[in-house]
């Protein structure tokens, strides 16, 4: 068999990741006499590249530097990209800064700079991005023109800074300007700057946009940045029935160019999302109310969307903004528990009707209050009359996960829902028996696992149940526990309530952490 024959089986292999296949195929090649060369490793590069193995890209590296065979644009490329499919950045800026600065005929071409300007956007460094594509199309030898891979990285980069947002509109237009057509892929980063924007407005006409469009569809992607754009909406009040991007000749520009509102308004057949007839969003009934409808449309229209991602950011819109009622019924419609109820012997916390503190106006009027065992005043009425009753179309449920409990306990702090909080960090601790929870780093466990304990010391510690929050802290004093950072509320409700054995404990705790505090 020839070397071209060799090479080409090779990198069929290596596209469909056999890496037996190819191990076997180079050792025929050369024990028939062929050596290794450029081509090949192109193609050996490639084959760890798609099995995610860095260290055996690095031993090809070492291998071919000492046969003296130079590397090229293609092996330096497969090495960026997978120091950007891992995260490691740091490595990857040290290639192109190498391959920059010492290479004589490989100079860095457009796919280099766009893995380059890429990995900016993921370090959100905005400003080196735009130096980078100022750089490359000026530098005096052999100046490059973007091509459209390019244009969307350094829109990615821009649409990751929220000061950025107008100049990543600008690169659209320029990017349409060079012909270079509408994809689904613009429109999911154009989404993206609604998202960290919180343009509600935008984002809903850009969602719109991937059902009229027949190469088009949405994905979970596209809902969880309408999410994120109710959230950031809801977080900034001010901007509630503001000017969106859409007002600005900017935004203008980019919707004439780019989205044919038209186009949309026309298509009465399509099974679009059920969005408010309304141009603005002006309060935060009218965003609830439409964040909920738009759930409701995904379980009864596209119930493959429907993602972990996409529920904790629709979670998100209610706990980030503390709105109790909703995140309590959303919680119960959308999620259920990993473990098992029966076998654990943890109740569905979802469906805890007790709650710390007097009734609200839209809660049952009854006088239904009691006080349990720890002297705190509970409301138990039942889940329907408090909350709402669950939608019963809502039957696709996530499994509730480290991200969703850690939503929930911090819903629990921030609105004073005792009851509550205590039901969901029991949930959690019978949940740190799954194989989930196990499978997880032990870095990212102990750093999860101290947040949820630091929001149910918090919690105790806002129902005036001084001596279970320390009894929590002393359970688990193996947490890197600092006074001012994790303690302070703690201490200062202490001196509040005039306990001094909880003082003393606390200050002797963390001796070694605590700044200048008045004890």
């Amino acid at each position: 068999m020839s070397r071209y024959l060799y090479d080409s089986f090779i990198g069929g292999y290596a596209e469909t990741k056999n890496k037996d296949m190819v191990e076997k195929l180079v050792d025929e090649m050369q024990s028939e006499g062929f050596g290794l060369r450029e081509h090949t490793y192109t193609h050996i590069l490639k084959l760890h590249y798609h099995l995610r193995d860095f260290k055996a890209m690095a031993n090809i590296v070492d291998t071919m530097s000492r046969e003296g065979l130079e590397m090229n644009l293609d092996h330096y490329s497969l090495l960026m990209r997978m120091c950007f499919k891992t995260r490691r950045l740091r490595e990857l800026f040290q290639i192109f800064d190498l391959l920059k600065f010492r290479a004589t005929t490989n100079l860095p071409d457009e796919r280099i700079y766009s893995i380059a300007i890429g990995a900016c956007g993921a370090m959100k460094d905005t400003e080196r991005a735009l130096d980078l594509y100022k750089e490359m199309t000026t530098r005096p030898l052999n100046p490059l023109e973007p091509n459209q891979i390019i244009m969307n990285a350094l829109i990615y980069a821009c649409s990751t800074r929220r000061e950025y947002h107008y100049q990543a509109w600008q690169y659209l237009l320029e990017a349409r300007d060079r012909g270079y057509p509408m994809t689904q892929f613009t429109i999911e980063l154009m989404l993206n700057i609604c998202a960290v924007a919180g343009d509600v407005a935008y984002a809903r006409l850009l969602l719109l946009q991937l059902y009229v469009e027949p190469l088009f569809r949405p994905c979970p992607h596209s809902f969880q940045c309408l999410f994120r754009a109710y959230s950031i909406c809801l977080r900034r009040r001010s901007s509630l029935g503001a000017n969106s991007a859409l007002d600005t000749d900017l935004g203008m520009a980019v919707q004439k160019a780019l989205i044919p509102v038209d186009n949309i308004s026309s298509h009465t057949d399509v099974d679009l999302p059920p969005f408010l007839p309304v141009s603005r969003i002006a309060n935060v009934d009218q965003l609830l109310a439409e964040a909920h409808a738009v759930m409701r449309y995904l379980q009864g229209s596209h119930p493959d969307l429907i993602t972990d991602f996409v529920v904790n950011t629709y979670l998100s819109i209610a706990s980030n903004n503390h709105q109790n009622r909703e995140y309590r019924l959303w919680f119960a419609e959308s999620t259920t528990p990993m473990i098992d109820p029966e076998t654990s012997k943890v109740a569905d916390c979802a469906y805890d009707t007790n709650v710390q503190g007097a009734s609200l106006p839209h809660r049952a009027t009854v006088d239904s209050t009691s006080i349990d065992e720890d002297g705190i005043d509970m409301h138990t009425e039942q889940f329907d009359l408090r909350f709402g009753k669950p939608d019963p179309a809502f039957t696709v449920k996530v499994l509730r996960n480290r991200y969703i409990y850690q939503s929930a306990l911090e819903l629990a702090f921030r609105t004073k829902d005792f009851y509550f909080g205590k039901a969901v960090y029991a949930e959690r601790e019978a949940w740190k028996k799954s194989k989930e929870y196990e499978t997880l780093p032990p870095e990212e466990r102990q750093k999860m696992d101290f947040k949820a304990v630091q929001f149910m010391v918090d919690i105790y510690v806002r129902a005036h149940l001084l001596d279970k929050a320390w009894d929590l802290v002393w359970e688990h004093s193996e947490f890197p526990w600092v006074f001012d950072k994790h303690l302070l509320r703690f201490h200062t409700l202490a001196k509040q309530c005039g306990r001094k054995d909880i003082i003393d404990k606390i200050v002797q705790f963390t001796a070694g952490s605590r700044l200048n505090v008045e004890e």
